[in-house]
């Protein structure tokens, strides 16, 4: 059967920028099927040429290193065709149906817009007949900005489409080294046993960025910090961290075991807000290399607001296997470097043997990076070369993340989110349950923070964030690890 993808907003930024590309890495890696046509729908009038010139310099622009080629991109220029039209308007719909879609071909239609536009467009999509039980609808965070607002847009989605057809997409975990922590975790037996309260000591997990909010400001501002990664990216993180092992690798398997870890969340409380969470907004600094404005100051100059740019929290999962065992979480714009990580920090070890060597902060670490470079290290002790009368121990770091592998690698988390979808594959897509489970744990923190009037606390940008985040850590003996 011929598969045809329908992107709406196909002239925007998150089209250009992410989609375009991570289909041409389908084509590279010979994984797109056959006879599929992409269509690129926007209301601007474009010509076709116009459209394939602009597809092909954003994608030289954002490729992966020498990986766009003439030959790859005439073969994925053929099927490509930009559509002029307002999707919110059945009208314009079926003009495109009746002039390009086949009954029997099977159709993805990627909502590359805001989602306060969905239920408009999924009408639409009915009262022109796009809505077939085949057709499959990828959707964009943020889905909402609380529960309720979550339960009104995916209630206008539901309404025309079965939760089988509903694709929410969150590229995190099309990132090879987030999947693979089921593989890490569930296929090694050195790990499962120990992976609970009674040999963890912490988890850590962190996404930084050195970028600050700049033409995006607007966007931003209604958004945050704590909406715009902790309530998405990093929560469906914790969840791969944390699961118990499914009963099988299928979707219903897997977004039943992210499932129990959100609802087993401990709420933080408006008690807990100050012992449990830091706000931050970046002050005007030294960044990338140059002096960059302070949040309030960009773009269009002075401006008043209390969003915070920078979150850090400490979290509980109240369960058998990690009921006791903190999980700190922070992210932060204008910080002094990206990175996304995840640092499993085992119990250290009280025996006498080493008391000298073996002092604070000496404990093994599992360090799974995401980015900028993907890869898995273990941080042990081993003894250092020489004929010292006494042994002598140096931290080593044992390298598990297949560095072959990873520099073959032709794609990105997009070309593995959109194969998925292809094969109408729902594993690493998020579930209904567990966004509005996000959404309630994330709106009891927003409600503690109006309880307490909690503003947000300047960092210099370029510096590590809020000294708070610190004392977050260390009031308990602790430390952020950092790579």
């Amino acid at each position: 059967m011929n598969t045809d993808i329908l992107i709406v907003g196909g002239d925007g930024d998150l089209a250009l920028r992410k989609l375009y590309p991570a289909l041409y890495y389908l084509k590279l890696n010979a994984c797109m099927p056959e006879n599929t046509r992409i269509f690129g729908m926007a209301r601007t009038p474009s010509e076709q040429v116009a459209f394939l010139a602009k597809v092909k310099e954003w994608l030289i622009a954002y490729s992966a290193a020498n990986l766009f080629n003439e030959d790859t991109w005439l073969e994925f220029s053929k099927t490509l065709t930009f559509v002029q039209g307002d999707s919110t308007k059945p009208d314009d719909l079926k003009r495109i149906k009746e002039t390009h879609f086949g009954e029997n071909h099977e159709l993805i239609i990627y909502l590359a817009v805001p989602p306060l536009i969905f239920g408009k467009i999924a009408t639409s999509l009915e009262l022109c007949g796009l809505a077939k039980p085949t057709t499959r609808i990828v959707v964009e965070k943020p889905l909402g900005d609380s529960k309720e607002s979550f339960l009104a847009i995916n209630a206008e989605l539901a309404r025309v489409f079965s939760e089988k057809q509903l694709f929410r997409i969150d590229h995190y975990l099309g990132k090879e080294t987030v999947q693979n922590l089921m593989a890490l975790r569930f296929a090694n037996d050195i790990f499962e046993p120990i992976w609970n309260s009674k040999h963890i000591d912490n988890i850590q997990i962190t996404v930084t960025e050195t970028v600050g909010a700049g033409n995006r400001w607007d966007f931003y501002d209604e958004t945050g910090a704590m909406r715009d990664m902790i309530q998405n990216h990093l929560l469906q993180v914790l969840c791969l961290v944390a699961m118990e092992p499914p009963a099988d690798l299928d979707a219903d398997s897997v977004r039943s075991e992210k499932l129990k870890v959100l609802r087993c969340l401990k709420p933080i409380t408006a008690e807990d807000i100050e012992g449990c969470t830091v706000r931050g907004q970046y002050a005007a600094g030294h960044a990338e290399g140059q002096d960059v404005p302070g949040y309030l100051e960009e773009e269009e100059g002075a401006r008043e607001s209390n969003t915070e740019t920078f979150v850090a929290l400490k979290l509980e999962i109240a369960n058998w296997r990690w009921s006791g065992t903190p999980i700190y979480i922070r992210t932060g714009k204008r910080l002094n470097r990206r990175h996304s990580e995840i640092v499993i920090e085992f119990k250290q070890n009280k025996s006498k043997l080493f008391t000298k060597q073996l002092t604070q902060n000496c404990a093994n670490q599992l360090i799974i990076h995401l980015q900028p470079d993907e890869g898995i290290h273990i941080r042990m002790k081993n003894k250092k070369a020489g004929l010292d009368a006494n042994m002598q121990l140096e931290d080593r770091y044992m390298d598990l993340s297949f560095s072959d592998n990873a520099k073959a690698k032709k794609h990105d988390a997009y070309t593995r989110m959109f194969y998925d979808v292809i094969r109408n594959n729902q594993t690493l897509f998020v579930s209904a349950g567990e966004v509005e489970a996000a959404w309630e744990w994330v709106d009891q923190i927003f409600a503690g923070w109006k309880a307490k009037n909690q503003k947000v606390m300047p960092y210099v940008a370029g510096s590590q964030g809020p000294e708070a985040a610190v004392e977050l850590l260390s009031r308990e003996g602790r430390r952020w690890i950092d790579g």
